[in-house]
């Protein structure tokens, strides 16, 4: 069977034809990497698509470098189990093991943060994790926001691809997962844009954004370390009031609201348990979308 590249290339504003032949929840077998794309050319610089998808030298050279420092990081964590007390005691300026840790985790990310930027390494991505009946218009959402010249995600002028799995290997039982990217991870505003524009512009919350240089050196919520995979969350740029604000906002507005009434209405954590857009709420540090593994 030939493999087909499922990209839709941007800025236009036909993107009804790319939508309705690549549906998600087709669950075609045929898709080159298993993944639908997006892609807005309009003011990228560099690769057309994220660190973690392209092989490059720069990204050879991260990935021998970073296995070191990951190496160092579960050495630290091992010694730390063996030999630190489970508890701390201030007065003896004895540290715990939960505290050790933290300190062993901050030193890795500064060290992978150090890296990335010297090799280029920089991409990342706020992750959502629509169900099979969501999963086709939510990922129009972002198709629309990003591969349009005036939609909200094209305007942050941070983002210029976004991916969907079609979920073949579950046959559409299990979960999709949408990666939306940010040129670079560590550019806070940027990231930040993004994260707005998901909220109110298209009704959808993300709970956690990844860096490629952690899912390049494995690094996922079930690491030995127990370091959280993930590099920001949702609240760090938004709080629960505004969140939920910005919702009711969208409710209000003739133009988003019609849309919204078509369900029942759902408050956010129930919306973020049953997957409407929304990374569940047991898996918040996690990567994967539900019974699917998928490498994010």
């Amino acid at each position: 069977m030939n493999s087909v590249d499922a990209v839709l290339f941007g800025p236009t504003d036909d993107t009804e034809t790319f939508l309705s032949t690549y549906k998600p929840s087709s669950n075609r077998q045929d898709i080159l990497g298993g993944w639908y794309w997006v892609i807005n050319k309009e003011g990228l610089k560099g690769q057309d698509k994220p660190a973690e998808d392209v092989e490059s030298d720069g990204r050879t050279t991260f990935e021998r470098e970073g296995a070191e420092l990951e190496a160092e990081l579960t050495a630290e964590c091992n010694r730390i189990k063996d030999e630190a007390p489970v508890r701390g005691n201030k007065k003896q300026g004895i540290k715990s093991q939960k505290e050790l840790r933290e300190i062993a985790h901050e030193v890795f990310n500064a060290g992978v943060k150090k890296l990335a930027q010297k090799h280029g390494v920089l991409s990342g991505k706020w992750l959502l994790y629509p169900g099979p009946e969501g999963v086709d218009s939510t990922w129009r959402k972002v198709v629309n926001a990003l591969a349009k010249a005036d939609g909200a995600l094209a305007k942050a002028g941070s983002v210029h691809c976004a991916k969907v799995s079609t979920a073949v290997q579950d046959g559409g039982s299990g979960g999709y997962v949408i990666c939306v990217y940010c040129d670079d991870s560590w550019d806070k505003e940027g990231v930040k844009a993004a994260f707005v524009a998901l909220v109110k512009d298209l009704g959808l919350v993300s709970q956690a954004y990844k860096c490629d240089a952690n899912t390049i050196l494995g690094i996922d919520s079930k690491h030995p370390s127990k370091i959280k995979s993930s590099l920001y969350g949702k609240n760090d740029y938004m709080t629960k009031e505004e969140i939920d604000a910005a919702m009711a906002a969208r409710e209000a507005n003739p133009e988003t609201a019609s849309k919204a009434r078509a369900v029942k209405s759902k408050t956010l954590e129930e919306e973020e348990a049953e997957g409407c857009g929304f990374a569940p709420v047991s898996d918040s540090e996690d990567d994967e979308p539900p019974k699917k593994k998928i490498k994010v």
